[in-house]
């Protein structure tokens, strides 16, 4: 799967594919192309007592270029990814339960 996007004003191609399914449970996405120099991502789903299903995203990732791309991650992106998969998170939520 192929995914487009414009991120800090620069498009962005990123391919993932499928690792890991264990459904209902988890599954795994990883990165085979794309700006990241490593990328892994676990989606974990969990039934609540009361209905309905706890997601959780697990990412690791790390930029290219060595010292510059730590820096990047760290200053950067470590917060920004957060914030995007938060928002990512709340649409889906609204979007299923709509």
């Amino acid at each position: 799967m192929t995914w487009r996007a414009t991120h800090f004003g620069l498009p962005f191609r990123m391919t993932v594919a499928i690792t890991a399914y264990d459904a209902p449970h988890r599954f795994v996405d990883e990165q085979v192309r794309g700006p990241f120099g490593h990328w892994h991502h676990e989606h974990l789903f969990e039934p609540l007592v009361a209905g309905g299903t706890l997601m959780s995203d697990v990412i690791s990732f790390r930029s290219p270029l060595g010292r510059l791309g730590r820096a990047v991650d760290a200053a950067v992106l470590a917060r920004y990814l957060q914030r995007l998969v938060e928002q990512r998170n709340a649409w889906l939520r609204t979007t299923l339960e709509g």
